[in-house]
């Protein structure tokens, strides 16, 4: 269908994005469809349960969407690998990006991409909101962390280039996220309203490089995070409200003549500093195209209902409107295609890829004085209980690492919550008092003081002790240095199981 050719309510539901709570399409949903015309979904794990299941449900969407609007969807999902995974199971799931650029192959991170990308393509998604181009320069970040590809602006753009390419490689459309950059907070923008201080100078040479660099290499979609940037928006509006960072800054200086899409505007820092239906069009006139409420099917309506009115009301421009769909248009026309061949996703090559890639970046870190941790005839082992340390990931893992590794080598174990409390250290040294070794799994555990402090109590303790970390991997810096220590990236069972040959009950 041709721009022209549209009412104002098909232009309106070009421009929104939104999803549901179960594996079909709820009648709230369908709702939006039919009545506004939306154009376009997101999908998490609480919608996929199996690649056939996932197909099915993308043909669905596919078929309900161009019947009512006269134009194929965009579905999209975040598959950035490890700790943010929406693929099922059964599908080649990758490490997360620190994980990818700790094993040092860039050509392995092409593979990853390109193999993600063929993945989503086959069974219905073709928009995947991957790359993450922030730079982790701050390490108490809560919701970067392992996500990023590194601490500086040459690892992301060395690694960034590479998965660029994978995706573009596999036809995909993919959104480099979260511009201006996410990295240097300590707030998570789903629960907060983060600031990135730094001066325009910093914020060129570290935050905006990746995105100029990938901008330059044909990055067809930008992810514009909520975050507040005083040296490019002076008067505390977030990026994606603020015409300034949007349209000044990544459309104009920088020449990015792709799509740019917000983050979630259900997210606190938009939500409660400014309201879902007032975000939608403020980031409209600051020059967003696409607009993204992934929840809520009232929420994404309101917003709808107030973009149509700031549309009749001359309050946004028709320019502005036709402006973001012609954006949106073009991106479905050289990405939207899907192929819907099952056996084009989770083959045994790409598995083997991705079993092989995950083996790659889990080893000990150089400093640990041996390769294998001999826990020797007593073992202690203690485990932070699963949960989601930011909104972007997944729910809660299957299994307690002490569990895990008790249920592999014997001994004992204890489990502690994340913000360890006095009580469980306590408890933890008085089972330590008689054990041939303990080992302790973290999780993110250099934000989390009652963390911080059971690793200084246990290193005081005379006995040999591995820690494992089980996301971020500076929590291995809050350890003693005589410690055997191993990053996971990631907590999940296939990664304890590639952790597991590394510990051994007696020396060979």
């Amino acid at each position: 269908m041709k721009i022209e050719d549209m009412s104002l309510e098909q232009k309106i539901g070009q421009l929104f994005v939104t999803g549901f709570p179960q594996d079909h399409p709820s009648e709230e949903f369908l709702r939006l469809v039919r009545k506004y015309k939306i154009g376009n979904v997101i999908l998490f794990s609480h919608n996929i349960s199996s690649m056939h299941q996932l197909s099915q449900l993308t043909k669905e969407l596919f078929r309900e969407i161009e019947a009512e609007t006269g134009v194929i969807p965009f579905i999209s999902t975040d598959e950035e690998g490890g700790v943010v995974s929406r693929l099922p199971k059964d599908a080649a799931i990758m490490p997360s990006a620190l994980a990818q650029a700790g094993a040092g192959d860039p050509e392995a991170v092409y593979q990853a991409a390109r193999i993600t990308g063929e993945q989503l393509k086959a069974l219905g998604i073709n928009f995947n909101l991957a790359p993450v181009l922030d730079i982790n320069s701050n390490m108490d970040n809560p919701l970067i962390g392992v996500r990023s590809f590194g601490e500086t602006s040459g690892q992301v753009i060395r690694f960034g280039e590479m998965a660029l390419k994978g995706y573009l490689d596999a036809g995909i459309l993919c959104s480099g996220k979260h511009f201006p950059g996410h990295g240097d907070t300590d707030k998570d923008s789903h629960l907060a309203l983060p600031i990135v201080n730094a001066d325009r100078k910093l914020l060129q040479e570290r935050e905006l490089a990746p995105f100029s660099r990938l901008i330059r290499q044909g990055l067809p979609a930008v992810t514009v995070g909520h975050v507040i940037v005083p040296a490019l928006e002076p008067d505390s509006i977030p990026c994606t409200l603020s015409r300034k960072a949007v349209t000044g800054l990544l459309r104009e200086e920088m020449q990015f003549d792709g799509l740019i899409i917000s983050d979630c505007l259900e997210m606190a820092a938009i939500k409660e500093f400014y309201g879902i239906a007032k975000g939608a069009a403020e980031g409209l006139k600051a020059g967003l195209d696409l607009i993204y409420i992934s929840h809520t099917a009232s929420a994404a309506e309101e917003a709808m209902l107030a973009v149509r009115k700031a549309a009749e009301n001359g309050e946004i421009p028709m320019e502005r409107i036709n402006q973001a769909v012609s954006h949106v248009l073009a991106a479905k026309e050289k990405y939207g295609a899907c192929s819907w061949d099952e056996g084009k996703a989770g083959t045994p090559k790409q598995l083997s890829f991705a079993e092989k890639f995950l083996e790659q970046t889990i080893r000990p870190l150089p400093s640990s004085a041996e390769r294998y941790f001999c826990l020797g005839e007593h073992p202690l082992f203690i485990g932070i209980e699963p949960g989601r340390v930011t909104l972007a990931s997944d729910g809660k893992g299957p299994e307690n690492f002490a569990y895990f590794m008790q249920a592999h080598f014997g001994g004992e174990a204890v489990a502690c919550s994340a913000e360890v409390t006095e009580e469980e250290i306590r408890k933890c040294l008085e089972k330590a008092k008689d054990k041939s070794s303990v080992t302790v799994g973290t999780l993110n555990g250099h934000l989390k003081p009652g963390q911080c402090r059971l690793l200084a109590a246990l290193d005081r303790l005379e006995i040999p002790m591995a820690h494992a970390a089980l996301r971020d991997p500076y929590d291995l810096d809050k350890s003693a240095e005589k410690a055997f220590k191993i990053a996971l990236y990631e907590y999940t069972v296939r990664a304890m199981e590639k952790a597991e040959k590394y510990f051994i009950r007696r020396p060979h």
